[in-house]
């Protein structure tokens, strides 16, 4: 509120803003609304005549793992033939085009966001897999992103300074799913899936959280390494080439062969098969034949 005056002095038409007081001074070009960052984000929408809409839309959330289960979930898309678009921390790719997305460390702000998603639209892309942070979901850079899956790594003890209590850490992280029950009827069909990491300590806050929605509107299901679950390893073995699994995926059996190491990157696989195989019915062999290929 403090920069209107220089907004409108070069030029702008509209101010958006939550403070009372200029409806009374600028009524003329003023808009006044509850929430300046929700409306930020559906008038970027809006702009872009909305174009998640139009697109079968994977959010990627957690503390650890987002940028790699990001990255494996769009190998196996490309792999499957999908045409698939990305928008990680780190860049953002639109067909053969790779984009620079800034800070590194969060998901872009609302209009960055939507001018991609746009762009993709724009290219014939069909998928696009979203990585999605805790300040993106707090401070609603992904609101209108209608999303059709959610996948949680994990949530640790990390960005408390921000969120103050692991509890809020844990329900923003949680307002992924809400959103999925919010998205609204696609042509293409929604899918509603919400996927959660059944070792982790968050586990047992979301799924209470996904149970209170309305199970009409979100289906879930969990991955885990070392329990029952609808997507879990019969077999593990680590070694410096990689890693090589045994998964049992919705009463199939599967075998991974990755050059990937280390335990937290087996529950990286087990989201993205969790997310392609059951979230998008992709055959078992494209994704194994996607997860040996990913460097």
């Amino acid at each position: 509120h403090t920069f209107i005056e220089n907004a409108l002095n070069k030029g702008a038409a509209l101010i958006v803003g939550t403070q009372e007081r200029y409806l009374n001074e600028i009524p003329e070009k003023y808009l006044q609304v509850e929430d300046a960052r929700i409306t930020l984000a559906y008038l970027s929408a809006a702009f872009y005549d909305f174009p998640a809409r139009k697109m079968t839309v994977i959010g990627v959330t957690g503390t650890d793992g987002k940028t790699t289960t990001t990255n494996l979930i769009y190998h196996i898309l490309k792999s499957a033939g999908i045409k698939a678009g990305m928008i990680s921390t780190v860049n953002a790719v639109v067909g053969d085009e790779d984009i620079d997305t800034g800070f590194h460390v969060t998901t872009p702000e609302a209009p960055m966001v939507q001018e991609l998603l746009a762009r993709m639209v724009q290219a014939g892309l069909t998928h696009v897999v979203l990585e999605t942070t805790s300040h993106g979901l707090d401070q609603h850079r992904v609101a209108a992103c209608e999303y059709d899956i959610g996948v949680i790594t994990n949530v640790t003890h990390e960005h408390l300074d921000y969120h103050k209590t692991y509890e809020n850490y844990v329900k923003t992280k949680g307002r992924l799913f809400t959103m999925l029950s919010e998205t609204v009827e696609k042509p293409v069909g929604n899918i509603r899936l919400g996927i959660l990491n059944r070792d982790d300590r968050s586990y047992p806050l979301l799924k209470d959280m996904v149970d209170r929605l309305d199970e009409e509107y979100i289906r879930c299901i969990a991955y885990s390494r070392t329990d029952k679950a609808d997507v879990s390893v019969l077999r593990e073995e680590q070694t410096r080439q990689g890693l090589q699994l045994d998964l049992q995926v919705v009463g199939r059996e599967m075998e991974i062969n990755s050059s990937l190491v280390g335990a937290y990157n087996v529950s990286n696989i087990l989201a993205a098969v969790a997310a392609t195989a059951v979230g998008l019915n992709i055959d078992l062999t494209i994704i194994q034949r996607a997860v040996a290929s990913f460097p």
